[in-house]
């Protein structure tokens, strides 16, 4: 009987420390299916919709402990898009705007993750535009996990917020009835590694 228990006590120790050490899950994410969107006011009208085309990520994700997660992004700016080519050139071009030539990425790297309920959390990085770092904080929800048609298991979020675009040196619409804010949203898809 006193081996039987020292078995049972070895095992679950055993188990216990399998769990402690399982790590956070790599994820490749699937850009045909991943969106970076944004929209501002167009002088107080109509919201102007935008999305970035060339971008690259890296995610890992903790099912065991959430907060253990991280995401990290760069987008390509010359890749933005208002589905208008004059006024796309404008924002390439202008250097109180993206200024892409100077300036021909933004990243985020992301400092903490923080649960807020089953599906939802909140995530915090540094935001870089322009050469200027930030902290900002997305709103997350996480979207279906399971194994797709093909056998692949997938993930989904949708991270939205917020962002000053004069704290990333994008003074174009000082002094006039123009956004000093800007939403984003970016949608992601991923492929369990």
């Amino acid at each position: 009987m006193k081996r039987i228990a020292t078995l049972a006590a070895m095992l679950a120790l055993g188990f216990s420390a399998g769990i402690a050490q399982a790590e956070p899950q790599a994820y490749q994410i699937e850009k045909s299916h991943t969106f970076i969107a944004f929209k501002i006011s167009h002088i107080g009208y109509a919201w102007m919709p935008g999305v970035f085309k060339k971008f690259s990520g890296e995610l890992t994700y903790d099912p065991e402990d959430r907060a253990n997660s991280e995401v990290s992004f760069t987008v390509r700016t010359p890749s933005v898009d208002t589905f208008h080519g004059e006024r796309d050139k404008h924002i390439r071009e202008k250097e109180d705007l993206l200024y892409t030539t100077e300036y021909p990425k933004a990243t985020f790297e992301s400092t903490a993750y923080e649960p807020t309920g089953p599906d939802t959390a909140e995530l915090t990085g540094n935001l870089t535009i322009r050469g200027e770092t930030n902290e900002v904080t997305f709103e997350v929800e996480e979207g279906k996990a399971a194994e797709d048609p093909w056998g692949n298991f997938r993930r989904a979020f949708t991270a939205t917020g917020e962002v000053n675009l004069q704290d990333f040196g994008i003074t174009h619409f000082e002094g006039m009835e123009a956004p000093k804010t800007a939403n984003l949203e970016i949608a992601v898809e991923a492929l369990r590694q």
